[in-house]
């Protein structure tokens, strides 16, 4: 099999994200073909693994959240809410 090489250019301050990207992978070219696979939808498919650890992250964000009521009352806005009773919901 043939090794087919392309060039590009990256703008040091409008790329500088990618640059960093780029320079913290160990195999550059398996990056740029894995980023380029999953930009035209052909990357892998997320596994159960990857889920948990999104919800284990999203459960850690929310466990600092603190919500509370509103101590006063809240004017209804008697149009606002005759639009929204024509919706029929």
């Amino acid at each position: 099999m043939a090794t087919v090489r392309f060039s590009f250019a990256l703008d040091s301050e409008r790329d500088a994200a990618l640059i960093a990207w780029l320079e913290a992978q160990d195999n550059k070219s398996e990056a740029i073909r894995a980023a380029l696979s999953a930009a035209q939808g052909n990357g892998p498919a997320a596994t159960l693994a990857d889920v948990l650890t999104a919800i284990e992250g999203l459960g850690a964000r929310l466990a600092g959240l603190q919500v509370t009521a509103a101590t006063a009352p809240v004017e209804e806005d008697p149009e606002l809410a005759a639009a929204l009773d024509s919706l029929g919901l």
